[in-house]
């Protein structure tokens, strides 16, 4: 994706894979998440938690290009 381009996804780790950046992700509620993707890294899973089913889409937008994190561990990357 390039830099502010938007998607619709009911999968967004299937939306992302192979992505790089920064991106928001809005839920159909309102609610906001940033997720960063690396490369060589994936989103193993992002599950839906409500009891009702995922009726409506997620929808992702791409914020910033690849973040860089030489100098950092990985610990200090986990937090």
């Amino acid at each position: 994706m390039k830099l502010n381009d938007s998607i619709t996804t009911y999968d967004i780790a299937e939306a992302l894979q192979g992505e790089t950046g920064k991106f928001e992700v809005t839920r159909p509620t309102g609610e906001r998440y940033f997720v960063t993707c690396q490369p060589g890294h994936s989103i193993a899973n992002f599950e839906w938690a409500g009891s009702e089913p995922n009726l409506q889409p997620f929808l992702v937008r791409k914020v910033a290009q690849s973040v860089t994190t030489e100098g950092r561990s990985k610990r200090s990357m986990a937090a």
